[in-house]
């Protein structure tokens, strides 16, 4: 669980023990869900809150998101089968219990009955097979691909069982369906879901706006009766830190998310307003990626890791709003993160390594947009320092529109937004495996990574799983295509009149327990 304060070390917590804590053969009893926190006063319903992003949902497809303004309204118009609570542990969502049989190879999912779409059907068995099943069409290339797991079949046991068949054990699957992808939607509608999103939700789509933003209201049918308070949600999207804070201050908004660290230190001490800096596993990774040249090479990729002094950098970008990181994908604290050294500034030897690369007088483009701060701060730092080993790095400052479909994944070089993971198969072996979506270079770290990666993820046991961990890292660590040189707590503020609200720690938002004050 991320803590609020500024000092930039998160704490150990549970969320590493996550497959550890499933037992493999028998069923899970249904807990109830989890609130935010304890009320302190009586909710009062109605109102309609006034989120805002530094950028617009960029797509209303669950399935399809990638922003995080569009995930967190991917979470408001749908439901996974599971969640996870404020101690990062498993609760029951749109399944009321489930069960592991076959070593974990198998997991069966007892669905919540009486629970309406939008467009007034019910949810059954046949919704969520065939969303998995839209979700692992290679065809479609969603970004949903693998997020209901290592799947090899979804199969309908009646109209309120599902039994999930892996292609390999996965001890995590409860937290992993908690994800933000992992989105249940009717087997009617799948085909609309780019312009016709209907879901489970708290809130329906009343309007959606491309690159200017979305209006949702009451879910009228909601499954949980008391749910939400809200009469609706309308997310904004304003850039500019001076606007943001501007907007809050003169009531424009309610909410403002995903903070820069400029803006939130100004508010923490405007009148009526509060603003919170949480301790999460969010990252900035500079990419190089592995499948294009100059980064084919593993030396070329080891050489750019020490060209930059970490410290000074989370300190010009965040202004202190973070903690060092170590070029691996799990935070300060995390259960699985092994003793590796950390990583500095080595500058002798990042030469070094170019020269046995055969590299010289090497021209780059590095690719970041201002609509996702502090990447334009890391992408000048980069360049800055590389000039000092003869690397000449020119500056991309472009809209993320244009990065999201001209950069991502087809560039050498750019730097890329990526929000905390729950669990190893997401963290590691989603992002790592060369055949995995989310391993953009589509390489492998080294030879032998992937059948470690495959071996992690089978693995039940949990100090075993520990210890295949620390291998992958101390690979992933020395030839990744990821640089993360810190990472960065999740900054936000909100009027005091919005009550029940706690910042998210995992990226996206919910706000059914959110209510409005007079």
């Amino acid at each position: 669980m991320g803590a609020d304060n500024s000092n930039g070390v998160p704490p150990v917590t549970r969320r590493g023990l996550l497959g550890g804590a499933m037992a493999l053969g028998g069923a899970m009893a249904a807990a109830p869900i989890m609130r935010a926190h304890a009320q302190t006063a009586t909710p009062r319903k109605g109102g309609t809150l006034r989120v805002n992003y530094p950028g617009a949902p960029d797509s209303i497809d669950p399935h399809l998101t990638l922003s995080l303004s569009g995930q967190t309204l991917a979470g408001l118009l749908f439901e996974g089968l599971t969640d996870v609570d404020r101690q990062d542990l498993p609760v029951p969502r749109l399944a009321t219990s489930w069960r592991a049989e076959n070593g974990a190879r198998e997991w069966v999912f007892e669905l919540r009955q009486g629970v309406k779409f939008h467009h007034g059907t019910e949810m059954t068995s046949r919704d969520v097979v065939a969303t998995i099943e839209r979700s692992e069409d290679r065809s479609l290339s969603l970004r949903s691909r693998g997020a209901f797991g290592p799947v090899k079949e979804a199969k309908a046991e009646g109209p309120h069982r599902v039994r999930i068949v892996l292609n390999q054990p996965c001890s995590e699957m409860p937290a992993l369906l908690a994800n933000r992808w992992a989105k249940i939607a009717p087997h009617d509608r799948l085909a609309a879901l780019p312009t016709q999103p209907v879901g489970t939700g708290p809130f329906r789509l009343k309007e959606f706006q491309p690159g200017v933003g979305a209006t949702l209201e009451r879910h009228q049918n909601y499954w949980m009766p008391d749910r939400p308070y809200l009469d609706g949600i309308r997310i904004t999207a304003i850039a500019e830190p001076i606007a943001q804070q501007s907007a809050l201050r003169s009531n424009a908004v309610d909410i403002l998310e995903m903070l820069a660290s400029e803006a939130i230190l100004p508010l923490r001490r405007a009148p009526n307003v509060k603003a919170h800096s949480v301790t999460v596993g969010q990252y900035y990774a500079i990419f190089t990626q592995a499948n294009q040249a100059p980064f084919t090479n593993p030396k070329v990729r080891e050489a750019f890791k020490y060209i930059l002094n970490r410290r000074p950098l989370l300190m010009t970008s965040l202004l202190g709003e973070g903690s060092i990181a170590n070029d691996v994908t799990l935070p300060p604290g995390n259960a699985y993160l092994p003793p590796i050294p950390q990583r500095d500034q080595d500058l002798p030897r990042a030469r070094r390594l170019l020269a046995e690369a055969g590299v010289s007088n090497l021209s780059l483009e590095c690719f970041c947009s201002s609509q996702r701060q502090p990447s334009p701060k890391m992408a000048l730092a980069l360049k800055e320092e590389a000039a000092k080993i003869g690397v000449n790095i020119t500056v991309r400052d472009i809209p993320y529109t244009d990065y999201v479909a001209t950069v991502a994944r087809k560039k050498p070089l750019y730097i890329s937004q990526w929000n905390d993971r729950l669990t190893l198969y997401e963290s590691l072996y989603q992002i790592f495996h060369s055949k995995q979506p989310f391993n953009y270079g589509g390489t492998e770290v080294e030879p032998g990574t992937d059948a470690l990666l495959e071996n992690l993820i089978a693995e039940v046991d949990f100090e075993k799983r520990k210890a295949l961990a620390a291998q992958a890292m101390e690979r992933i660590h020395r030839s990744s295509e990821r640089i993360i040189p810190f990472f960065m707590n999740y900054m936000c503020a909100q009027s005091n009149r919005v009550q029940n609200y706690n910042p998210p720690l995992h990226g996206a938002s919910d706000y059914r327990d959110v209510w409005l004050s007079a």
